[in-house]
């Protein structure tokens, strides 16, 4: 979580300014942080129809049910990740800008 939450301040710092190596090595541990979310997230989506169907059988809609299963542990679980994959997606969006605008300046000064 710390390489996360630098990152998060770099990007809104805009700490990044002439360091392409850095963005570079960033949204690398980026993609690792995403690869690991993804398989946390199957892990919960796994175990989720067994779960939702043992629920479903005790409300009255689909509705209620899935309420009812967002209130579970892997339920608040799958919520934090979908929330945590995004913005991950997001911050190696950035990088990824941030880098092609990198590698454009510098084939500007040669």
């Amino acid at each position: 979580m710390e390489n996360i939450e630098r990152i998060q301040a770099n990007l809104r710092t805009n700490a990044y300014k002439s360091c392409p190596h850095q963005v570079a090595e960033d949204r690398a541990i980026l993609s690792g942080e995403y690869a690991w979310i993804c398989g946390q997230m199957e892990t919960i989506l796994k175990r989720k129809p067994a779960i939702w169907n043992t629920i479903r059988k005790d409300v009255k809609s689909d509705t209620a049910c899935e309420k009812a299963w967002e209130m579970t542990s892997d339920g608040l679980d799958e919520m934090g990740l979908r929330l945590r994959a995004k913005a991950t997606e997001k911050m190696m969006q950035g990088l990824s800008g941030l880098l092609k605008l990198l590698e454009g300046e510098k084939n500007n000064q040669w």
